[in-house]
């Protein structure tokens, strides 16, 4: 009795080991306003930066290109400065980065954003410099602490894909993400 049980147990072992060495991928695929929801959600990002500027940044934009590997992610931004009136400068900021995936979370991640455009209308020559770093400071951290996308728990292929980020890719419109289980 304890050899068939044994020979059981090291069948189910090998089967295992066969079935999680096979190359089984799971294709999510994700629109430009699935992207723009979860982003939105974590809006509006307000940060106050060396004591004197308040950012605001709400309003996202969200552009896949076809053929691309990165997301294109712009946000209306706002920078008060504790000196003075205080009254607002506004702009915009469009940025580009690559996708990372933290397996354990299920979240992807836009990673090394690159800023496209920053405009901000109406800043004085004297904070044109800090602004633009802030701003550049500010973007990186919004998408830093917040993902583009988190797999949902409730959909079973979703759920069984938190292994490993194979490939990112833009195709029809949609962000395709190919992890492999």
């Amino acid at each position: 009795m304890k050899i068939i049980l044994a020979l059981f147990v090291m069948l189910g072992a090998g089967a295992t080991a066969f079935f999680l060495t096979q190359d089984q991928q799971v294709e999510i695929r994700l629109s430009e306003d699935q992207i723009l929801q979860a982003v939105g959600k974590k809006l509006p990002f307000k940060k106050t930066y060396l004591i004197i500027f308040n950012v605001k940044l709400d309003n996202p934009r969200i552009t896949l290109l076809e053929g691309s590997d990165r997301v294109q992610a712009g946000l209306d931004a706002t920078v008060k400065v504790k000196l003075g009136d205080e009254r607002p400068f506004r702009g915009s900021a469009d940025i580009s980065g690559n996708v990372r995936y933290v397996p354990e979370q299920g979240e992807f991640f836009l990673m090394d954003p690159e800023i496209e455009t920053l405009s901000i209308e109406g800043v004085p020559d004297s904070y044109a410099d800090k602004i633009d770093a802030i701003m550049t400071t500010a973007l990186a951290a919004f998408f830093d602490a917040r993902p583009i996308y988190t797999l949902k728990e409730s959909d079973t292929k979703q759920a069984a894909a938190k292994l490993a980020l194979k490939d990112v890719a833009v195709e029809n419109g949609e962000l395709v993400l190919t992890l492999s289980l």
